[in-house]
């Protein structure tokens, strides 16, 4: 829609969401907003907690509130996120669902009818992880927060886990099972049901989601209970607190920024009049931290072996292969916004790196190369620790083609260089991250201070008109409702 009010030529694809600030909703709608604007798409997201019907005398149809905005005509297709059916009962969440049928719609992990569903691939990632705690540690005692009832991915990711117990002859035990919500509250209480009523001490707790991982730690740590010495935890998610908890969280990476951004191609492809792919699943794979026991992934692969320090062929003819390794550990798919890029910037940054031992260039040519690798992976906002593993990657590579002494050490000075400009580089995002969330609270603590004396329509327009434009609305619906 323009601002008129017109229907303008371009599509505009409506987003449901029960809130805007889960852990993991940004980088799903960072997806979504990118997708949006490569495809010259108008965006509009309605932030409307759980959808409940509300029945107005004299009407036929119930209202949803917020979400009856988005009509045909106002929008050409509909996104739901998952949240959307948390604690929602699936009679009243199907009815909701019907009052959009005529749309095209793309849900993520909603068990609906006639929608494209985007699911992680819950089954892989939890049967991984269940599997490395008992092979790689030796666990058998292994107790599981589940998610929402009826929820997808939380039914999913228990199915998994009683599977791979099955599949390493361990018995199932009900006692080692607790409900959940996937949130923090959830793993606290879920660590009281386990230690205070059934008297039961795991060797390690395994969450549906990081959420409760999280509250699960917070718990056991006031019961003075080391992670991981006394008992292990475990996540599904890998959201961006998760590699900057005291103790890193092992967890199942899924990105939600892929996962948005195959929404928006998914939803444009029916609204094209494609056909309705009943399920896409999105590739999940474990993160190995330290709240398992184990040492961070980012340092075992800092480590070259002998066998790859031993010569295995000339330099010059290591770049596929070393390529494909940097397209693998910076978890950028081949259809990927910024695959050609960063592939791109991989190929600059070998060629920098093999024209500086043979003294063609000197060494500011792989960091500038380097600092533009970087700088494309930070559009993905995943953790910097994956900054750090790209450089692993590329002395592994490197180390394994060098026999010389001289040339060993003067590529060994060059890594230790691209390590501290990487630091840098992780230094200036975190503290710009920090700046721009200062800046979000001074401009909401200026709309809160003007909106507290408001007493009308007419002031309180005039807040909303000063302050909206800092926050980057330039204009909105009101929804006035009568107090009968």
């Amino acid at each position: 829609m323009t601002k008129t009010g017109k229907a303008s030529a371009r599509k505009t694809i409506g987003v449901f969401t029960a809130h805007v600030g889960r852990l993991w909703g940004q980088d799903f709608m960072s997806g979504i907003a990118q997708a949006a604007q490569a495809q010259d798409l108008n965006l509009v997201i309605f932030a409307g907690g759980q959808p409940s019907a509300l029945i107005t005398p004299g009407e036929f149809t119930a209202s949803y509130g917020l979400y009856d905005l988005a009509k045909p005509g106002r929008v050409d297709g509909l996104i739901m996120a998952a949240d959307i059916a948390h604690g929602v009962k699936p009679k009243d969440l199907k009815a909701f669902c019907e009052h959009y049928a005529s749309l095209p719609v793309v849900v993520n992990a909603i068990d609906i009818e006639n929608a494209t569903n985007l699911l992680s691939d819950n089954i892989g990632g939890m049967r991984a992880i269940v599997r490395h705690l008992i092979e790689v540690h030796g666990f058998k005692k292994l107790a599981f927060i589940r998610g929402i009832k009826d929820q997808v991915d939380s039914d999913q990711r228990f199915h998994a886990y009683r599977e791979e117990l099955k599949s390493h002859n361990i018995k199932f035990d009900e006692k080692l099972v607790t409900s959940g919500d996937f949130t923090t509250q959830g793993g606290r209480a879920a660590i009281r049901t386990l230690f205070d009523e059934r008297k039961v001490k795991p060797d390690a707790i395994i969450a549906a989601n990081d959420r409760m991982a999280f509250g699960a730690m917070e718990a056991l740590q006031q019961r003075g209970i080391k992670v991981p010495a006394d008992i292990a935890v475990t996540g599904f998610d890998d959201v961006r607190e998760a590699q900057s908890l005291g103790v890193p969280l092992t967890t199942v990476h899924q990105s939600f920024y892929n996962m948005g951004f195959q929404a928006v191609e998914a939803l444009l492809g029916m609204m094209d009049g494609g056909p309705c792919q009943p399920q896409i699943k999105i590739p999940a794979e474990m993160v190995v931290r330290w709240s398992c026991g184990c040492l961070p992934e980012s340092v075992a692969q800092a480590a070259v072996s002998q066998q790859e320090v031993a010569r295995t062929g000339r330099l010059e003819d290591k770049r596929d292969a070393a390529i494909r390794a940097l397209m693998t550990v910076g978890k950028v798919v081949e259809d990927a916004p910024i695959s050609k890029r960063y592939r791109e910037a991989c190929g600059q940054s070998w060629d920098a790196l093999l024209a500086y031992l043979r003294e063609d260039m000197g060494s500011e040519t792989f960091l500038r190369a380097i600092q533009s690798l970087v700088m494309i992976l930070q559009e993905t906002d995943e953790e910097a620790t994956l900054w750090h593993n790209v450089i692993s990657i590329l002395r592994r590579h490197a180390l394994a083609g060098i026999s010389e002494q001289k040339a060993t050490l003067k590529a060994e000075n060059l890594f230790q260089q691209a390590r501290m400009l990487v630091g840098e580089l992780s230094q200036r995002a975190q503290a710009f991250h920090r700046l721009k969330l200062e800046q979000q609270e001074e401009i909401l603590q200026g709309f809160s201070f003007s909106m507290a004396p408001a007493m009308s329509m007419a002031e309180i327009g005039k807040a909303v008109q000063e302050n909206f434009p800092r926050m980057g609305i330039d204009y909105f619906y009101m929804l006035l409702y009568h107090d009968s």
